[in-house]
């Protein structure tokens, strides 16, 4: 399972149709690669992704990051607003961003300003079945705060893992 490498506490996932399951800290990653982090639980985990709070999705395919381009429908969903938005498209396909002192690079800016809020970083970027990355949160591109996420296809490089696929 991944979220936002700033994201502190995180310990648990609900699998739908199964239960909790208590996750262990593996990895974090914050800054050439990203801002992602990686955990386990005791369960084969399985390769999904919540598109909204009552419909998962498997994971098909990741989009690699050569082929993100500007203008590219992506949608976020974030668990705390559960809330899914597909209207914002790729503004930037690679930017840093410094949030708290931590610098974190190669992250995607999208069009629209912040539609995002507080507890949604670490919710998946996708569209259809293809995951895209996870949520960073705000940065400032140009003086807006757009909402920014790590690339999925970096997590190699990032956490030395890959995301699952059916």
């Amino acid at each position: 399972m991944t979220t936002a490498g700033h994201c502190d506490g995180v310990n648990q996932i609900v699998e739908p149709g199964v239960g909790t399951h208590t996750l262990t800290h593996q990895a974090e990653h914050r800054g050439e690669w990203g801002d992602v982090e990686w955990k386990t639980s005791t369960q084969v985990e399985p390769d999904d992704f919540y598109a909204t709070a009552s419909e998962v999705r498997d994971v098909e395919a990741v989009e690699p990051r050569a082929s993100i381009t500007v203008g590219e429908s992506v949608c976020v969903y974030g668990r705390s607003s559960n809330s899914r938005d597909c209207s914002d498209t790729v503004f930037r396909t690679s930017i840093s961003c410094t949030n708290s002192g931590v610098f974190n690079d190669r992250l995607v800016a999208m069009n629209a300003k912040r539609t995002t809020i507080g507890g949604d970083s670490g919710g998946g970027w996708s569209f259809n079945f293809t995951a895209f990355g996870s949520h960073k949160g705000g940065c400032s591109v140009d003086g807006v705060t757009r909402n920014a996420f790590s690339v999925a296809d970096l997590y190699d490089e990032a956490l030395g893992v890959r995301v699952r696929t059916s």
